[in-house]
C-alpha cells in the first residue's frame, strides 16, 4: 500500500506508464479500446494521463472502482460485470475530452498563447515534444 507522500506524489505526475505486457494483457481482456486510453510508445508501453485516470475513477462508484482494480489486478478473474472494461472506456473518453479542449483552447487564443498551446498539443498526440 502506498502511503500518502507516495500516493500525493503519483497524482502531482502528468502522466503513468503502463508497460507492454500490462498493455497487451488488458487488450486481450478488453479489446483494441485499451488504445484509447493514451499515448502508445515504441516499446508497447503505454502513457496514461493521471488527470484522466482519476476523472474517469471519480465517475464510478466506489464498489465499481474496488471491482474494477480487482479485476484489472487479477489477469485470472473474470466477471459478468463490466466495472474493468468500463473503467478502460472512461480513461479513453476522458482523454478524449481533453484533447478537444486542448484543441478548442487553441483555436480560441490568441498568437501569444498558439505557439505553446499548439506543443502541448503535439506532445498529447505524438508524445513527445519536438524542437521548432
Amino acid at each position: 500500500m502506498l502511503t500518502f507522500k507516495q500516493f500525493i506524489n503519483e497524482l502531482a505526475r502528468e502522466d503513468v506508464t503502463i508497460s507492454s505486457t500490462d498493455v497487451e494483457e488488458m487488450r486481450k481482456r478488453f479489446g483494441d479500446k485499451v488504445l484509447q486510453m493514451g499515448h502508445l510508445n515504441k516499446d508497447g508501453s503505454m502513457n496514461v494521463s493521471v488527470d484522466c485516470i482519476i476523472e474517469a475513477a471519480r465517475s464510478l462508484k466506489a464498489d465499481a472502482l474496488t471491482e474494477a482494480a480487482e479485476i484489472i489486478n487479477n489477469e485470472h478473474m473474470v466477471s459478468m460485470l463490466q466495472s474493468g472494461e468500463s473503467l478502460v472506456e472512461r480513461v479513453g473518453e476522458a482523454n478524449e475530452r481533453k484533447l478537444r479542449q486542448m484543441i478548442r483552447n487553441f483555436q480560441e487564443s490568441d498568437s501569444s498563447k498558439s505557439h505553446r498551446q499548439w506543443k502541448q498539443i503535439e506532445k498529447e498526440v505524438f508524445g513527445v515534444e519536438y524542437n521548432d
